[in-house]
């Protein structure tokens, strides 16, 4: 049995993480990272920001591959009302983990499928809630040494050694490593670009 889409598929991304979990379905696509400004716009919710960029990557694409079925996401990580990026250095990563540490957070995926030439376009947002443990100095110093937290949003990777730290998560797991493959799948099939078999 393999599962398929009705027309080529894109992925307007290069996170290696969103690869691995298309891949791990059995998925063909070709990757085609977007390149959009990803600043924040003022008074914009966490919701709104995911949910826009996610659209302006699908749709940078879309129009160069009207043909194709294209998939654009973008996560964020949030605590205190802040957005954690991804950290450029060791103190960067020391903070945001030092912010997680035995606390609850929430991480957005925004989705955006796209196919031109059926003017189809569907845009999502997944939330998540995952709680840390408090973490020992030791254990902070032991993470940030490696190479992990640095091009993750909140500085922390879910399917690495940053599972150490994770007591629990509330919603979907794929959704915390950077795309909510349950929710995709389900939109592929509505559109009925998916086939089993």
């Amino acid at each position: 049995m393999t599962i398929s889409i009705s027309s080529p598929f894109i992925l307007a991304s290069a996170s290696p993480r969103r690869q691995e979990l298309l891949r791990a379905v059995g998925l063909k696509f070709k990757t085609i990272p977007a390149h959009v400004n990803e600043d924040y716009i003022n008074g914009e919710s966490p919701r709104e920001h995911v949910q826009r960029l996610a659209r302006d990557k699908a749709l940078a694409i879309a129009r160069k591959y009207p043909a194709s079925r294209v998939l654009g996401a973008d996560t964020i990580v949030v605590i205190d009302g802040l957005i954690l990026g991804k950290p450029k250095n060791k103190t960067q990563a020391r903070q945001m983990l030092e912010r997680l540490s035995g606390r609850e957070h929430k991480v957005f995926t925004g989705f955006t499928l796209s196919h031109m030439a059926s003017r189809f376009i569907k845009t999502k947002v997944v939330q998540s809630a995952v709680q840390f443990k408090p973490i020992s100095s030791a254990e902070l110093e032991w993470y940030i040494s490696c190479d992990e937290p640095y091009d993750k949003a909140g500085g922390y990777a879910v399917q690495g050694k940053g599972a150490c730290f994770i007591k629990s998560i509330r919603g979907s797991y794929t959704n915390v490593i950077g795309l909510p493959l349950c929710e995709v799948l389900e939109e592929l099939q509505k559109s009925g670009a998916l086939h089993f078999g």
